[in-house]
């Protein structure tokens, strides 16, 4: 009967003890299947955020009509560099192919400078303007990729300001700032060109680096003025982009 007894103890103890290891394991396929939850892949959104530092000049022709004027010293006008600021979004729409839509602040500039001992007459005039860049872009690669894009950059007109230096009674120069509006268009529309990189440095962000060329489709001025201008420019868009 005593060694029943042991038997029978050893018999229930083994049995305890192998129930307890089989709920540890048990709890510890659950604790497997939480950790390999899937994550949702990127949406190929990406929300864009860049500075674009361009060289601005324009073409300028006398408007045949009524109005008409020589360009006289206006032909030794010459171009400026100006610092444009831009935010949007890029979706994919196709393997290769991109949607971009943003808004921005462009401007371009154009000044004349003429000094001698006892005269001068010197102005700056920057044209400024809220943009609205659509482009189609073409993308290939993965952490380091190639883009290319075209598109269309409609405009809102916000004003010339007009920076004129002269001398004053003392012979001393005095600039004076004006902002003009009447005899110009307010919307405008440029065609633009831009090639260069996307470079990611994790899956959450990254950075792009483009040269872009700019050229303005129609007039800066209304019917009435003596002159048609067409502004262009040629830079660089850079700037910081995170996926989503």
């Amino acid at each position: 009967m005593k060694y029943f007894l042991t038997l029978l103890l050893s018999v229930i103890s083994l049995f305890g003890t192998t129930q307890i290891i089989t709920n540890d394991s048990s709890t510890d396929d659950k604790e497997v299947e939480i950790q390999e939850i899937p994550i949702a892949p990127k949406s190929g959104t990406e929300l864009y955020f860049g500075v674009s530092p361009s060289y601005t000049y324009r073409t300028l022709e006398i408007n045949d009509g009524l109005f008409a004027k020589p360009l006289g010293y206006r032909t030794e006008e010459v171009g400026e560099w100006t610092t444009g600021f831009n935010a949007g979004v890029r979706s994919k729409v196709a393997k290769h192919l991109k949607l971009e839509i943003g808004i921005g602040y462009s401007s371009n500039r154009e000044s004349y400078d003429f000094k001698e001992t006892d005269s001068v007459f010197s102005y700056v005039n920057t044209y400024r303007h809220i943009s609205f860049p659509i482009r189609v872009a073409y993308t290939y690669g993965d952490e380091i990729s190639f883009y290319g894009g075209i598109g269309v950059i409609p405009k809102a007109f916000l004003g010339m300001k007009n920076e004129l230096t002269t001398l004053d009674i003392n012979n001393n120069e005095n600039t004076v700032e004006t902002i003009e509006r009447d005899k110009f268009n307010s919307f405008l529309l440029d065609a633009v060109a831009t090639i260069g990189t996307q470079i990611k440095f994790s899956e959450n962000y990254g950075i792009f680096a483009m040269v872009e060329g700019r050229r303005q489709l129609s007039n800066n001025f209304n019917s009435q003025s003596p002159y048609i201008r067409k502004a262009f420019a040629l830079g660089f868009n850079i700037g910081l982009e995170i996926y989503f």
